[in-house]
C-alpha cells in the first residue's frame, strides 16, 4: 500500500509540474536554464514566488504532504496570472483559489479570489483580492512546495515549518514598463499556531519529523492587519541577448500600525538581487545575496533564520535566526554548449557545480525601537559563516556536498535537490 501511495503522489507532483512550467513559459520569455520539480512555482521575480507581493498571501500547493496537514489533496487556480481570461463575458477577469482536504487536520481548506487585469494591447495593472483558511509557511523560499512534500512523503524530511492562516487582502500590481513591475496589498489574518498531527513516511526507520513550533512562544494566535509593498526590476530575468542579468527585488511588510489592534507591531523589510554572468557557452556563473531587517516585535515565526537547505547548506536547520539577516550563495557551474538559446549554457541535463554559501542571521536589540531599518542594519563581515561545497546536477535531481570552511560552525552535509538552489 505504501508503494502505491507513493506511485500515485509522485505521478500527480510530476504532471502538476510540468503543467506549471508550460504555462510559465508562455508567460515569460526568458532563458530556462533548469529543470525542476517546483519550476513554474518559481519565477525569476526572486523570493521563491512570481513576485514580493504573493508572498502576502499563504503559499500553498494542491497536492502536498507535510507533517501538520499529512496528506493534502485539492484543486487549485493560480493568481497574479495576467490572463485575458473571460468571467461570463466580464472581460479579462480571472478567478483563482484553492479547495481541499487535509486528511491528518480532518478538514477542509480553501482559498478564493477574483482579479481583473487592465490594459488594451499590454497588460499593466492587475487588481484582485482574496479570501483564505489554510495551512501556510514562510519557508517557501527553501525549497519548493512540491519538493519538500516529496521527501517529506518519502523519508520524513519536512524542511518547512507551518502555521494556520485565516483572512482576506486585497491587491494590486503595476507594470508600467516592461523592467519594473511595482505592487502593493491589505491584508489582515488571524494566524494560529499548528501541531505536527503525522509521523508517516514510505521510510519510516529514517524518519525526521520535528515538532512544529508555535508562532510565538508568548502565544498561539495572533491578529494581524499589515501593508505590503513591493517591487522588482527585470521581472523576466535572463534575456536571450544579454551575457549579464540581474534581477532585483524588495518587499517590505508593515504592520506597524496605529490603532489597527495588532498583536504584533513591527516592520519586515527584504532585498534580494540575483545574477547571472555567461562567461562562454558552457559555462555560468551565478550570484544571489539576500538582506533583510526588522523594526519593532514580531512574532517568531517572522523572524529570518538561515541554514539547512537552501540556505548555508552545512550547517544545523534555521540554526542561525534573529531579526536582522545577510545572505550570499556564489556558483559557477560547468554545463554544455546549447545551439537554441543564443549562447547560454544548456544545464537542464548534466552539470557539475561549485559553490561558496555565507551569511549569518542575529538579534540587533537597537532594531526594537529603531524606524529607519538601514540606519541600525549592523552586520560584520566577520560574523558571516561559510560553506563550501560541491554539485552534481542530473536534470531534474541535484546532488549537493557541503562542508563548513575558515573555522565555521556545522557538518559536512549531503543534499538531494529537486529544484535549484536559486
Amino acid at each position: 500500500m505504501r508503494i502505491l501511495y507513493a506511485t500515485l503522489f509522485l505521478v500527480l507532483s510530476f504532471s502538476l509540474s510540468v503543467t506549471a512550467q508550460n504555462i510559465e513559459k508562455k508567460i515569460y520569455s526568458s532563458i530556462d536554464l533548469y529543470e525542476g520539480m517546483d519550476e513554474g512555482f518559481y519565477s525569476n521575480s526572486n523570493f521563491g514566488v512570481k513576485n514580493p507581493i504573493y508572498s502576502a498571501y499563504p503559499v500553498t500547493g494542491m497536492i502536498r504532504h507535510n507533517r501538520v496537514d499529512g496528506l493534502f489533496l485539492g484543486y487549485q487556480e493560480e493568481k497574479m496570472d495576467w490572463n485575458s481570461s473571460s468571467f461570463f463575458d466580464i472581460e479579462n477577469v480571472d478567478l483563482h483559489g484553492l479547495i481541499g482536504y487535509s486528511f491528518a487536520q480532518n478538514e477542509l481548506q480553501y482559498t478564493v479570489g477574483a482579479e481583473k487585469s487592465i490594459g488594451n494591447h499590454r497588460k499593466w495593472m492587475l487588481i484582485g483580492g482574496e479570501l483564505h483558511k489554510t495551512t501556510a509557511t514562510e519557508d517557501y523560499w527553501r525549497s519548493g512546495i512540491y519538493e519538500n512534500s516529496i521527501t517529506s512523503f518519502a523519508s520524513g524530511f519536512d524542511f518547512h515549518d507551518y502555521y494556520k492562516a485565516d483572512g482576506y487582502g486585497f491587491y494590486t500590481l503595476l507594470r508600467p514598463m516592461r523592467y519594473l513591475e511595482l505592487g502593493a496589498s491589505y491584508n489582515f489574518d488571524v494566524f494560529s499556531s499548528l501541531e505536527a498531527a503525522t509521523d508517516f513516511s514510505l521510510v519510516s526507520r529514517y524518519s525526521s519529523f520535528r515538532v512544529n513550533p508555535a508562532i510565538d512562544p508568548e502565544m498561539n494566535q495572533a491578529s494581524q492587519q499589515s501593508v505590503a509593498l513591493g517591487a522588482t526590476l527585470n521581472p523576466n530575468g535572463i534575456s536571450k541577448f544579454s551575457s549579464i542579468s540581474t534581477t532585483v527585488s524588495a518587499k517590505a511588510e508593515i504592520a506597524d500600525l496605529k490603532g489597527s489592534g495588532n498583536d504584533f507591531m513591527y516592520n519586515r523589510y527584504q532585498v534580494e538581487a540575483k545574477s547571472f554572468f555567461r562567461l562562454d557557452r558552457s559555462t555560468l556563473l551565478k550570484w544571489r545575496i539576500m538582506a533583510g531587517s526588522i523594526t519593532g516585535t514580531a512574532p517568531e515565526f517572522k523572524n529570518f533564520a538561515l541554514g539547512g537547505l537552501g540556505s548555508l547548506r552545512a550547517l544545523g536547520y534555521k540554526s542561525l535566526n534573529g531579526n536582522q539577516m545577510l545572505l550570499s550563495n556564489f556558483e559557477i557551474e560547468f554545463g554544455r554548449s546549447s545551439t537554441h538559446k543564443k549562447g547560454w549554457p544548456d544545464l537542464s541535463s548534466t552539470y557539475l557545480s561549485l559553490f561558496l554559501d555565507s551569511g549569518t542571521s542575529n538579534v540587533n536589540v537597537q532594531n526594537y525601537t529603531a524606524k529607519n531599518p538601514i540606519e541600525i542594519f549592523d552586520v560584520s563581515i566577520l560574523q558571516l559563516s561559510h560553506n563550501a561545497g560541491i554539485g552534481l546536477g542530473l536534470g531534474m535531481m541535484k546532488f549537493e556536498l557541503a562542508k563548513p570552511i575558515a573555522g565555521a560552525q556545522g557538518h559536512t552535509s549531503f543534499w538531494i535537490r529537486f529544484n535549484p538552489t536559486f
